[in-house]
């Protein structure tokens, strides 16, 4: 492979044409590009399938079988089958070792960049030992690499990577190498079945270390407090270990390094430089020193380690200025929002203030207390919260009393912020690291205390109270607090020796419960409630109401008046103490918009005329006191008319008339009848008829009308016919004989005629049923049809078991057949009520006999299913009576039947 020359200029290049090897066989028919073209089933890319030229240097390994390397031309005229395949078996290459470059017969050089100091933490790099190798051309990768050596420092071999550890040695030779030779063997089968091997030899060389740096963070309150007067040595573990002792340290900008070999810096020096240049609130400040450790092969680099200081101005402490806040609870001049922090004192030092107002790396807490006053707290100090501020506000508003603290924290990153230096805390042997977030410094924090005190509640400003004066909420005496709202919350307003009321009005002190005095259309009153703490909390509660008075329409009379007489104003004839400010209306329209009401006698209609003051309404029309009326009746006389009179015939049976009945149209009633014949002034217009015999009397009517008015009179005479008439009273029956008007009794006459009122034309039948409560009238009639007046009487119906009535179930029938107490008789009972129903039951409580209005009295024998028309036996039977008339209960009993 490594003698071919392709194309014949001299220079090997392994290239081979397919074309022209498979006609170099001997017996095969010669092929060209017309026969096919050539094929890499395998996809080795080594194969130019447009010339058939296959270079072999690109095949990456030797034959291992004889099918290794196929290449066919598929046939084009004999379906898809192959018409010519060529197995390729390539031998062995082990590569050419690179020229050797020293004087060690080293083929390559390479800087082994993981032997550092320790090699615990198998941080050991590998080496690929192809590299000592020309790639052109390239050695077959299916070989395989041997050691030939036994050094302590080789570690492994593993295909191609080589490990191995170069240890380090202080002082000359200043170069850490070492030289290991190796094998690479390739082996070939078939007809090329031999073995090829290169050795090469590498030289490592260890890189230089200048150690692992321990940066370090000083709080300035350790130098302060002289922590850090003496020098220290920067090569000390404490802050680079590991390093090569070869490397030197680079000045620095603090003139603490004043050569290569001076490792020593004073850190108080340092800060003194820092507080001169920058002031005593500097934040922060760091300071690197470079150990640098040169390199003394070209293979590897120079190496360097920086050890850094960094000093933090510490957060000076600070607390509460002076005594806590106080304040009285919902006190009108409490601040809406406080700052805490203006109640703490910063630290002064030589006239420069310590303070720490911004929000990163500040936080308030509330420590104990009812409420956090809406405090809002700053729970990622880098990036401060929504809403926070360092002012710590908080709001007043409505904040319940007590005690309550608050801390104020400030954090050591103030004065820096986030911390990007880094400082390593390593593990056991150097292996691994991770990052020590502390610092150095320490956070400050203050507690402030606010006292909020109690007051006495007074209750809540009250308003908008409307009251009629005749409201029993405001009756006199008046307990003002019974007016006051409360907000729901606090306790019960406080009624003790600390509050006081004052009229506001007048500026004086009340005295609770109060008298108001009378009010005259409407009228404010406004009181405050104040109370006053020990600790001189004062809290008020403002009260006002309105009181309307309820207008007064006085007292009412009745007034005659004659037609005769001057005109008058009925609001002067109203008693009482009416208001002025109403109306009056009046008969057929009449209507006053004042509360003058002029009645004119023969003019002005009679009758009620009203006068009504109106509500008392509040300024949105609301009513506050409802109106009244009140009436004063008008009685007019006209000048009075006696009538004509006449001549009238009247039954003495009518027992008594009314003269007035005998008046023409004409004449005016409510005067008086004078009996002519007698001289006797009748007592009324009743004429008694009854205590007259027949004949003519005469009588004249007088009527005087008002006082005013001049006496009239007319003569009316009497003929009586004699009529007898009857005489009744009211009238107690029991219910349970169920009385009818044939029972009714009355006297006086033969022939009665019953009606159920006075007016009534009908008369009632004899078999009407009597109603408990009802009024009957009774009227004689004469031979002639002449009726007498009728009489009004009342009846009364006894309930069933009234003392006074007999009872109407038996205690006991004989059903003998002599026709006398053979049957349980329900006297007028059904009569009485009429959707009665009546059970019997045998001693064994077994129903004999069902009966209603429309079924036989029970007789002993029985009714129902199953034993009809059996006859009973004698003995005890239990009965239930029962009304049914949605008033009256069942009543029950027992008799006896006997046979």
């Amino acid at each position: 492979m490594t003698t071919i020359d392709g194309d014949s200029d001299g220079t090997p290049d392994g290239v081979i044409n397919l074309y022209d090897e498979y006609n170099a066989l001997p017996g095969v028919t010669p092929i060209t590009t017309a026969t096919g073209t050539w094929f890499d089933p395998n996809f080795s890319f080594a194969l130019d399938d447009t010339t058939g030229d296959l270079y072999l240097w690109d095949l990456i390994n030797a034959s291992t079988t004889p099918t290794d390397y196929e290449f066919v031309i598929n046939s084009t005229s004999c379906g898809s089958g192959r018409a010519v395949t060529l197995n390729l078996i390539l031998g062995p290459f082990s590569g050419n070792a690179l020229p050797v470059i020293n004087a060690d017969d080293a083929n390559i050089q390479i800087c082994d960049e993981g032997s550092e100091p320790t090699d615990i933490c198998n941080a050991i790099m590998d080496i690929d030992l192809f590299q000592a190798l020309e790639s052109i051309p390239s050695p077959h990768l299916n070989g395989k690499w041997t050691y030939n050596g036994a050094s302590p420092n080789f570690i492994s071999l593993m295909g191609s990577s080589l490990r191995v550890t170069i240890p380090y040695q202080s002082g000359p030779p200043l170069v850490d190498e070492e030289t290991f030779e190796l094998t690479y063997e390739v082996s070939g089968i078939g007809t090329c079945n031999l073995t090829v091997q290169t050795t090469v030899n590498v030289s490592i060389v260890r890189q230089v270390f200048p150690g692992y740096a321990k940066n370090t963070r000083i709080c300035e309150k350790g130098i302060i407090d002289g922590n850090y007067d003496a020098d220290i040595d920067l090569t000390n573990d404490q802050f680079l270990v590991l390093e090569d002792t070869e490397g030197v340290w680079l000045t620095d900008s603090y003139g603490q390094i004043t050569s290569p070999v001076d490792s020593e810096i004073n850190i108080k020096a340092i800060y003194d430089q820092i507080i001169a240049r920058d002031g005593v609130k500097f934040g922060c400040a760091e300071v690197d020193y470079i150990y640098s450790v040169d390199q003394r092969s070209g293979v590897c680099l120079d190496a360097a380690s920086v050890v850094g200081f960094k000093i933090y101005e510490y957060i000076r402490p600070f607390q509460q200025s002076s005594a806590p806040y106080e304040y009285c609870e919902d006190d009108i001049s409490l601040p809406t929002t406080v700052n805490l922090y203006d109640q703490i004192e910063f630290t002064t030092e030589n006239s420069i203030l310590f303070d720490y107002k911004r929000n990163p790396w500040t936080n308030w807490n509330l420590i104990s207390g009812p409420s956090d006053l809406g405090l809002i707290s700053n729970t990622d100090p880098g990036s401060p919260s929504p809403g926070y501020t360092s002012l710590g506000t908080i709001n007043l508003t409505n904040a319940p009393s007590g005690t309550y603290v608050f801390e104020y924290v400030v954090y050591p990153q103030y004065n820096c912020g986030t911390d990007s230096f880094q400082v390593l805390d390593y593990s056991p042997g150097y292996c691994t690291s991770s990052i020590d977030p502390r610092l150095p410094c320490q956070a400050e924090r203050a507690q402030v205390t606010l006292v909020i005190h109690p007051k006495l509640y007074a209750g809540e400003d009250t308003s908008g109270l409307q009251f009629c004066e005749t409201d029993p909420t405001i009756a006199s005496p008046l307990d003002l607090f019974t007016l006051l709202t409360t907000n729901g919350i606090d306790d019960p307003i406080y009624q003790g020796p600390l509050g006081t009321w004052i009229d506001l009005s007048t500026g004086a002190t009340v005295t609770n419960p109060v008298t108001l005095p009378n009010v005259n259309d409407q009228q404010t009153f406004n009181y405050q409630y104040r109370t006053r703490t020990s600790n001189d909390c004062l809290d008020t509660a403002d009260l006002s109401f309105l009181v309307f008075e309820e207008y007064q329409s006085g007292i009412g009379s009745s007034i005659d008046v004659c037609d005769n007489n001057t005109p008058f104003d009925l609001f002067d004839n109203l008693t009482g103490n009416p208001n002025a400010n109403g109306t009056w209306s009046g008969p057929n329209g009449y209507i006053s918009a004042t509360h003058n009401a002029i009645i004119t006698p023969g003019v002005s209609d009679a009758g009620d005329y009203i006068y009504t003051v109106p509500d008392n309404v509040d300024a949105l029309g609301v009513v506050q006191c409802f109106g009244n009326s009140e009436t004063m009746t008008v009685v007019n006389y006209q000048s009075p008319s006696a009538g004509t009179g006449g001549s009238y015939f009247v039954c003495r049976s009518d027992l008594q008339i009314d003269l007035v009945d005998y008046l023409d149209t004409s004449a005016d009633t409510g005067g008086d009848f004078r009996d002519l014949d007698t001289g006797n002034l009748l007592p009324d217009s009743l004429l008694d008829v009854s205590q007259l015999t027949e004949g003519t009397y005469d009588f004249q009517y007088e009527i005087q009308g008002h006082a005013s008015c001049y006496l009239e009179t007319s003569q009316i005479s009497i003929v009586v016919v004699e009529v007898a008439s009857p005489t009744a009273t009211d009238q107690v029956f029991c219910a349970s004989i169920g009385a009818t008007v044939l029972d009714l009794v009355a006297s006086n006459a033969s022939s009665f005629n019953w009606y159920d009122t006075v007016d009534d034309t009908s008369p009632l039948s004899i078999g009407t049923l009597l109603i408990n409560g009802e009024d009957y009238f009774v009227a004689a009639v004469d031979a002639d049809g002449c009726e007498s007046p009728r009489i009004g009487i009342t009846v009364t119906l006894l309930p069933l078991n009234h003392i006074d009535c007999e009872r109407c179930f038996k205690d006991g029938i004989s059903v003998n057949g002599d026709g006398e107490n053979d049957e349980f008789d329900l006297c007028g009972l059904p009569n009485t009520f009429p959707n009665f129903e009546l059970n019997i039951y045998n001693r064994f409580g077994t129903t004999v006999y069902k009966g209603n209005r429309n079924t036989p009295l029970f007789k002993g024998v029985s009714n129902v299913s199953l034993t009809i028309g059996d006859k009973l036996p004698s003995g005890v039977y239990f009965y239930e009576f029962d009304p049914k008339d949605g008033v009256t209960g069942p009543i029950q009993g027992n008799f006896y039947l006997s046979r």
